[in-house]
């Protein structure tokens, strides 16, 4: 019966070993697509910048 429970508790470690692992990457995934999204707009934010000072006159601050 010992021996049972041993095996039983064993599988249980398993179970939520790998359920830890989706988590943690569930929430990696989630962290990425956050960074990327503000990578993203300031990154437009900026090239919308250039864009606007490149079509100005020379000589004109920005």
């Amino acid at each position: 019966m010992a021996l049972l429970r041993a095996q039983m508790a064993r599988r249980d470690e398993r179970g939520a070993s790998a359920l830890e692992w989706a988590l943690i990457a569930a929430v990696v995934v989630v962290a990425a697509s956050i960074i990327g999204g503000v990578v993203y707009r300031i990154v437009s934010n900026k090239s919308s910048q250039l864009e606007n000072c490149a079509n100005q006159p020379a000589g004109s601050s920005c």
